[in-house]
């Protein structure tokens, strides 16, 4: 009888049936409405009587008739209605269960992905849109009693809803959740949701839910972000729910010379449709001083070549958000799968932003614009804390370097005078170069360091590796533009550490980060994990390359708040921007397109942290008599940008092979799926209801029948 029932559930029916009886119970069952039948088919028992005529043989000849076991059943309602109750108690009893758009759990977590490439118009109306939609299924099919809670992510996260039952405000809440230009963090979000959703008792919406049930966690995301390893969920029942299009079918992957080759021609085999400005920035020429040079990246995501423009807008430097006056435009071809560089010069323009549109119709519009500012520079205020290392003085003293900052170059003994200090303390320096030697406590500036990491728990614990192999970096990040031979350098030892939340790695190995960025309060810490000298001798090569001294100088310009374009690329939608005004005042006012005269108050560390730029786009910083400083904000986010889905295992893919396409959390591989999973949701006591009403009306009418 089991295997009835599991027969019936695989056919192709929104119901299935889920019994607790066995076969010896339902037997039984089926021999009640046989009963009931035979009650009205029994003969009635008579005995002989003599009569005294003739006249009723014909009245007792059709009450024989009547009860003949052989004769058709008359029409009768309470036979109807004994075996409509019956019949409706064994459908209860056979266990129905509606297939749903929900889980039939008590506790969900819903988290929604509205970073910026879920603005995307590849699935209409939007990734987002379509996300909600799925979330808004599962609340749509709750129990009496279940409870949801929504958190909406991007670079952080924010919970919309905490637990409750009541689906209307659900509904709303989902609604609320609007895009944002920001980059993808799943792991905010996830240590958002595992803190809200094992505790043993959390207070919701007036609700107490209980860790008894084990929640289960939909993520509705396009996948555009890092596996998120190292990472415990608790009692937490993970399912990705992937919006966006399909991959294409598996195809055998493709033979390259190193894994990062190998890497570059498999992701040529699941195009997306967007191109992309991902990089933007300006300096002077160095043989002509008086002409700035802007450059650019434009990368093509798409399958097949594209043609289109990128158009050079000047725009006012007191008026954020103005339509901007074309000056310039160049004419790409790019071929598929990618970049097409390109370069504008300008003759000593004054300070003033600057936007470089393409012209191309895609499925993202928001990295279709970058902004720059370009103009004369404000120097970065330097210090360098080494033991000797002449590499490192040298490049610090080129012309390049000196045009833009001020350097101090001093030992470690030097370096812990008062005087230097109180400097370090009191937000003297723009950025703090220590080339291993590490400072009791983290400077009120950002820091670049070579060979050891910052003071802080967070890289407590290292691990020591001999002869990395440098194998990708982010030319994406500022601190790494223009950066092509890093492959070539030999490292003879580096230590490695887990990165902490918010970090961005720059240079991955076969070992790990070998150099990322780290928030710290306001300031950015980067760190190169490898020391440049060991001793008295040199650990690695990288001196013997031009991209050393091109690091350094990127650093400055990105690290050293340099008040030229190539410094502004470093601050992204939904992150903070560290202004370095030069005004005694305690406030500065912002504007932007969308907000004016949002005022900033002064940090401890002398700085003015603004903590509103949540779109790209140019910004204008004021004070005090006449005080200006523009400043951009854009997107520049390789996996953002890069609209291909991911999580979902392609058509044809080898077994052996599937595994590599799922999202990891916590080093298990998470399967995607397009749809909502279907689950079970009760209906049988629809059915006992039903059979109760039935047995309601069957009393009614005997009673009526025997009174009226």
């Amino acid at each position: 009888m089991t295997n009835l029932w599991q027969g019936l559930s695989r056919m192709s029916s929104p119901i299935e049936l889920n019994t607790p009886l066995g076969a010896v119970a339902w037997a039984v069952l089926a021999g009640i409405p046989v009963g009931i039948i035979a009650l009205y088919f029994l003969k009635l028992r008579r005995r002989p009587v003599r009569v005294p005529s003739t006249l009723l043989w014909q009245r007792s000849l059709e009450d024989l008739h009547v009860n003949s076991l052989f004769q058709r059943l008359r029409r009768n309602l309470l036979l109807f209605l004994q075996l409509l109750a019956v019949g409706l108690a064994m459908l209860a009893l056979a266990g129905p269960q509606m297939k749903g758009s929900g889980a039939t759990g008590q506790r969900f977590v819903l988290m929604i992905d509205n970073s910026a490439s879920m603005s995307a118009t590849d699935v209409a109306p939007s990734r987002l849109a379509r996300a909600k939609e799925a979330a808004r299924k599962v609340v749509d099919n709750m129990n009496s009693g279940d409870l949801a809670m929504v958190i909406a992510f991007s670079d952080t996260a924010r919970v919309v809803s905490n637990y409750t039952g009541d689906r209307s405000l659900l509904r709303l809440r989902i609604d609320s959740i609007q895009p944002t230009q920001s980059t993808t963090s799943l792991r905010e979000g996830l240590q958002v949701a595992a803190g809200l959703a094992n505790p043993s008792k959390q207070i919701g919406e007036g609700i107490v839910a209980s860790s008894v049930v084990t929640p289960k966690l939909f993520i509705y995301t396009d996948g555009g972000f890092a596996d998120v390893e190292g990472f415990s969920l608790g009692n937490l029942e993970p399912e990705v729910v992937v919006i966006g299009p399909p991959p294409p079918p598996y195809s055998p992957p493709a033979e390259g010379n190193g894994p990062a080759q190998v890497e570059e021609k498999n992701r040529a085999q699941n195009p997306s449709n967007n191109v992309a400005v991902v990089a933007l920035q300006s300096r002077r020429d160095e043989d002509k001083p008086e002409v700035y040079q802007l450059f650019g990246r434009v990368h093509n995501f798409r399958g097949e070549e594209v043609s289109t423009e990128a158009q050079l807008y000047r725009h006012a430097p007191d008026k954020p958000g103005d339509a901007g006056e074309l000056i310039d435009a160049i004419a790409l071809k790019i071929p598929p799968q990618t970049d097409q560089s390109f370069k504008f010069d300008m003759t000593d323009p004054a300070l003033a932003p600057y936007e470089v549109r393409l012209t191309v119709k895609d499925a993202l519009d928001i990295d279709n614009r970058a902004y720059t500012v370009v103009g004369t520079t404000r120097k970065a205020q330097v210090l360098a804390i080494t033991s000797g290392n002449r590499y490192l003085a040298d490049t610090l003293k080129t012309p390049l370097v000196a045009e833009r900052a001020d350097v101090a170059i001093m030992t470690p003994d030097e370096a812990r005078a008062d005087a230097v200090t109180r400097d370090i303390k009191g937000g003297r320096y723009d950025l703090i170069i220590y080339d291993g030697v590490k400072p009791e406590s983290p400077p009120e500036a950002n820091a670049l360091y070579f060979g050891v990491f910052p003071p802080g728990p967070a890289y407590a614990k290292t691990k020591d590796v001999k002869q990395p192999v440098v194998l990708d970096w982010d030319i994406g990040h500022p601190m790494m533009q223009y950066i092509r031979d890093l492959s070539l350098v030999f490292i003879a030892r580096a230590s490695i550490v887990e990165l902490p939340p918010g970090a961005r790695s720059l240079i991955e190995s076969n070992s790990g980060p070998l150099a990322f960025v780290a928030p710290r309060e306001g300031f950015t810490d980067a760190v190169v994990a490898f020391p440049l000298i060991d001793g008295k001798t040199p650990n690695t090569t990288w001196f013997r390359y031009i991209s050393f001294p091109l690091f350094i100088l990127n650093s400055i310009q990105a690290l050293g708040n340099v008040r030229e374009g190539g410094g502004d690329e470093v601050s992204q939608p939904g992150r903070p921007v560290v202004l370095h005004a030069e005004t005694i005042d305690k406030q500065i006012a912002v504007d932007s397109a969308d907000r004016a005269d949002v005022r900033v108050a002064r940090s401890p560390q002398g700085t003015f942290i603004y903590n509103d730029a949540e779109k790209t786009g140019v910004y204008l910083a004021r004070w005090e008599p006449n005080g200006r400083l523009p400043f951009t904000v854009n997107l520049f986010d390789f996996r953002e940008s890069d609209l291909a889905s991911r999580g979902l295992v392609p058509e044809g893919a080898p077994s052996g092979q599937a595994e590599s396409y799922k999202i990891k959390i916590g080093y298990n591989p998470v399967t995607g799926s397009r749809k909502t999973p279907e689950v079970q949701r009760d209906i049988w006591w629809y059915f006992a209801l039903a059979a109760l009403s039935v047995l309601l009306v069957e009393w009614y009418v005997y009673n009526r029948r025997v009174y009226i």
